[in-house]
């Protein structure tokens, strides 16, 4: 049966938004600390709704991704630019320094390959859905304009790497259906052959640990995370306190591989595979965002449920925005829309 991917690209919109919601109350927190408060999660939401009232800057740079893409008809850097310094009117909600310092240098004229942050951190992975599910179908374009969304804000060979990862992932799931499944083996030679052949060492060592997260997907939660939370972390930004702790680290590898590594564990409905991301700990906001695009893109928008849909700040404009991105990327396909 072919995909319908309208509902796919709302799925993965809206998945970032759940993910980013749910997660945000848990940012700095350890999975176990987080686990000790309910044995139901969904019972804890209900009687905690005020806890869950906003997204963050994850969801909030996807939407400006977004709508760069529908204004350029596809990847244009001016404008990339031009939504990225209107996020600092939103105002940004709890953003991290690779994004924030970059996008006010932007402001100021600074052009953007002298305003990057050499940061390797997750603030570029978080937000590349759109880019995603836009070139879907233009795999060479996925790879060129996850590069060059990236590095406007961040010009560590990491954050690109992960940007293209999770591009790809999204591409590979948006054909997926979830009542037959798909390959784990094909899964990770998608995503690991979308990095391979370049001259990056740091490109290399995340193929390296992709391969290791491939051999460990049988772990409990906890203990996958306790293995990956830091996993391609170097001294000084290894967190030591947290050492044999499941707390992720916002570096991309970290973020990339525990997202991944939840998500694959929890193929069975959008919703149990979202609470797990969205208390992963630590970056637990922007886990449940990554998560929550492959979530999205592979269980589409018609297997989550209502309740998390109207849970989510805006999302009747989000579902909207979804749907234009889609009729861009139709339009750009030469695709009829149904």
């Amino acid at each position: 049966m072919k995909a319908d991917l309208l509902d796919k690209f709302k799925g993965s919109m809206l998945g970032v938004a759940i993910g980013d919601t749910l997660g945000h109350p848990f940012e700095g927190i350890l999975w176990r600390e987080i686990h000790s408060n309910f044995k139901d999660f969904n019972e804890f939401i209900t009687n905690n709704r005020n806890l869950f009232n906003t997204y963050t800057d994850d969801m909030q740079l996807t939407i400006h991704t977004a709508k760069a893409l529908i204004q350029g008809n596809g990847f244009r850097t001016d404008n990339f630019i031009r939504e990225y310094v209107l996020w600092l009117e939103d105002p940004p909600i709890g953003p991290g320094y690779g994004c924030i310092s970059s996008i006010r240098k932007l402001k100021h004229g600074i052009p953007w390959e002298q305003a990057s942050s050499n940061s390797g951190g997750n603030g570029t992975v978080m937000r590349i859905a759109p880019i995603g599910l836009f070139y879907c179908k233009n795999l060479d374009g996925l790879k060129t304009y996850a590069i060059k969304s990236s590095i406007i804000t961040h010009s560590h060979p990491a954050a690109s790497a992960g940007a293209i990862i999770i591009a790809r992932a999204i591409a590979f799931l948006i054909d997926k259906n979830p009542e037959t499944r798909f390959s784990i083996e094909d899964f990770f030679d998608v995503i690991t052959s979308s990095i391979s052949g370049s001259q990056e060492e740091v490109w290399e060592e995340f193929i390296i640990i992709l391969d290791k997260l491939k051999s460990n997907l049988d772990l409990p939660i906890e203990a996958g995370l306790i293995k990956f939370s830091q996993v391609g972390v170097k001294s000084p930004f290894f967190i030591e306190q947290y050492l044999g702790q499941a707390f992720v680290h916002p570096y991309t590898i970290s973020t990339v591989v525990c997202s991944i590594f939840i998500f694959l564990r929890n193929l069975s409905s959008f919703q149990d595979c979202i609470f797990e991301l969205a208390t992963a700990g630590g970056d637990s906001d922007t886990v449940g965002a990554i998560g929550g695009s492959l979530a999205g893109a592979y269980f589409g928008y018609k297997n989550i449920p209502d309740e998390l849909t109207k849970m989510v700040k805006n999302y009747e404009e989000i579902l909207k925005l979804s749907e234009d991105l889609y009729h861009k990327f139709t339009k750009r396909m030469g695709l009829k829309t149904p």
